[in-house]
Formats: structure tokens, C-alpha cells, sequence
């Protein structure tokens, strides 16, 4: 089996997926949605705009991003 049929997308989206796993868990640790909450929601947010932004800044088009192709929408005589 090839790891690339298993794990589906770039290593660069792997990455920013472990990253913000990472960060995720730094916060938890240091129980910061205890402590400091208002903080938390600003830094997870800004954790979410980040990994967003970065996904849409390294994709290409035409990239495969699911198993199956996607179908754009059923034409009104195709129902």
C-alpha cells in the first residue's frame, strides 16, 4: 500500500495539521481556557485563520483533494 492512497493531500497540509494539533494541546496543558479564556478563543481563532490561510496559499489547482471526484451539481433533466 502506498502511503499516498492512505494519506491523501500534500505533506505541507500533514504538517499544518500537526502544528496546530501542537499548539492545541500547548494551550490545554498550560490550561489556558481556565485561566486566561478570552485569550484562548483569540488564539484559536487566529490559529484557525492561519492554517486556512496557509492551505489556500500553498493549494494548486487542480489538485486532487478527495479520493473520488466531486460532483459539481445534478442538472435539473438528471433528477
Amino acid at each position: 500500500m502506498k502511503l499516498s492512497t492512505l494519506f491523501l493531500g500534500r505533506p505541507v497540509y500533514w504538517l499544518i495539521a500537526v502544528a496546530v494539533g501542537g499548539v492545541l494541546a500547548w494551550l490545554g496543558a498550560n490550561q489556558m481556557h481556565v485561566r486566561s479564556f478570552v485569550p484562548f478563543q483569540f488564539a484559536v481563532l487566529a490559529l484557525a485563520v492561519a492554517a486556512v490561510a496557509a492551505v489556500v496559499i500553498v493549494y494548486r489547482p487542480g489538485e486532487n483533494v478527495t479520493r473520488e471526484p466531486i460532483e459539481q451539481g445534478l442538472d435539473e433533466t438528471e433528477e
